[in-house]
């Protein structure tokens, strides 16, 4: 990182049409982080598990002797360091500053005298978690990143619905007044003009969508999303060759783009314009071994959302979740007095769609799982404020259906929530593993997630840049 990288860029974030509907979501970002760089290359997880390895290897042998004054050591945890790399039992991870100064076994790194030393002995340590795919809605921001800092989740990313006043959260964000996890922003996203969500950019040529991607090019953003989905065949789907331009456009400006599918024959389409980056999954059909090469050989990455894919259906079968003090926390309060309902939760099984959409989950699935055993790579995005999905508890969520719905291991699923997420978001990601030198970005568990997935909700403490988080989950603010 050169001078000069550490310091966020403030951004005025574009506007979506006025169409009448854009109290939807939205994001924001951390001035307490490096700033995002945009050219993100494909994630080689086996490469960067081993350069880590070749890192702690070269910690054995003499201890050096380490001033502990100003430091921050955990000691006796297992290290589970978000690359896929076998875990480290008694390790100690030493913090200086927002840095993580060293990280190793006891035998390969001495706890120093001086400091704060927090025995962590029976506990578990994971990086922050990064979940790439999150909306949030004008005027919550601030309980939205809440929730998630509460969760452990310190980096976001921001898929395209960045609407009303939250241009203006993101600067407060990014100049630190406002607390907030480190967040990548796409600012709003491009769909067909008769198309879904509400407040997107609708290009109806090809010109008009270049000017638009130069106007997102002005602002700095850090992708592009759009979506390509007839969303159960309700809506009108954006059009290849407006695609085409918008992807061509931002490759000319450096810009990944990151796009919302559904079909097979779409993701095809956009791999030939450039696309490389997806959210969801292929849920029309299952894919071949021609379609599961092309993935490897493009390097493709996939963020499939399992949990909000099944949001539809979920807590009418699993009411007891209502009981769950996280996810009531992370729900508005007028969307939790409907799910209460009884009668609502019936016609949430009953209906229609969620047959197709429980079709189309079966597909997904199928899909992660080829997807994973064949060494694509599989990120995390709970597609937090869509749906039933409560911030903060949807990534846990999503870490736990990727393994029980999907076949991922737990191991497998911390690194598509840690060094795997990290690489899609810029290509010197200094977040998202723990190692020398990167940022200090710590959850301690006080259970095994490697026996229990849903053990990364077992939180014993938060470390965000350096800092111990007062963690607590805070109230929805009223509006006047």
């Amino acid at each position: 990182m050169t001078e000069g990288d550490t310091d966020w860029v403030r951004r005025r974030v574009i506007r979506a049409p006025d169409d009448g509907r854009t109290d939807w979501v939205t994001g924001g970002a951390d001035s307490r982080h490096p700033g995002s760089r945009r050219h993100p290359v494909p994630f080689r997880l086996l490469a960067i598990s081993f350069a880590l390895a070749v890192a702690l290897a070269g910690c054995a042998g003499d201890q050096p002797s380490i001033d502990g004054t100003g430091t921050i050591t955990i000691a006796g945890a297992t290290l589970i360091d978000g690359t896929g790399a076998p875990p480290v039992e008694d390790a100690v991870v030493i913090v200086r500053g927002d840095r993580i100064e060293h990280a190793g076994s006891r035998a390969d790194v001495s706890v120093p005298e001086g400091g704060e030393v927090i025995d962590a002995t029976g506990k578990f340590l994971i990086p922050g978690l990064v979940d790439l795919h999150n909306h949030y809605r004008d005027g919550l921001e601030v309980w939205s990143w809440a929730l998630q800092l509460h969760a452990g989740v310190l980096t976001v990313r921001s898929l395209g619905s960045d609407h009303g006043q939250t241009p203006a959260m993101i600067d407060e964000a990014r100049a630190g007044n406002v607390p907030a996890p480190r967040i990548f922003t796409a600012g709003v996203g491009f769909s067909h003009p008769e198309g879904f969500p509400p407040g997107k950019l609708g290009p109806a040529t090809e010109e008009a969508a270049r000017e638009m991607v130069r106007e997102l090019a002005a602002q700095e953003v850090d992708l592009i999303k759009m979506w390509v989905d007839t969303f159960l065949d309700t809506r009108p789907k954006i059009e290849p060759e407006i695609r085409a331009a918008i992807a061509d456009e931002a490759a000319q400006h450096g810009i990944p783009v990151a796009a919302h599918v559904f079909f097979e024959n779409d993701v095809w389409q956009l791999v030939d314009a450039g696309v490389r980056f997806f959210v969801h999954g292929v849920r029309d059909q299952e894919v071949d071994d021609e379609f599961v090469a092309m993935a490897q050989e493009k390097g493709l990455s996939f963020a499939p959302a399992l949990g909000q894919a099944k949001t539809f259906w979920w807590v009418a079968e699993h009411p007891e979740l209502l009981d769950d003090e996280e996810f009531r926390a992370g729900i508005q309060p007028a969307a939790f007095e409907r799910l209460l309902d009884p009668e609502n939760r019936a016609a949430m099984l009953e209906s229609e769609s969620t047959a197709k959409r429980r079709v189309a989950y079966d597909y997904v699935t199928k899909f992660v799982r080829r997807m994973n055993e064949a060494g694509v790579v599989i990120t995390v995005g709970s597609d937090s404020g869509a749906g039933n999905i409560a911030y903060g508890w949807g990534t846990h969520h999503e870490l736990e259906t990727l393994v029980e719905d999907a076949g991922l291991t737990p191991l497998e699923t911390l690194a598509a929530a840690g060094a795997a997420a990290a690489a899609e978001l810029t290509d010197d990601p200094d977040f998202g593993s723990i190692a020398e030198g990167m940022a200090a970005d710590l959850v301690l568990l006080s259970a095994d997630p490697l026996a229990d997935i849903r053990n990364t909700r077992q939180i014993d403490r938060v470390m965000q840049a350096g800092v111990w988080l007062e963690r607590g989950l805070p109230e929805f603010p009223l509006r006047e």
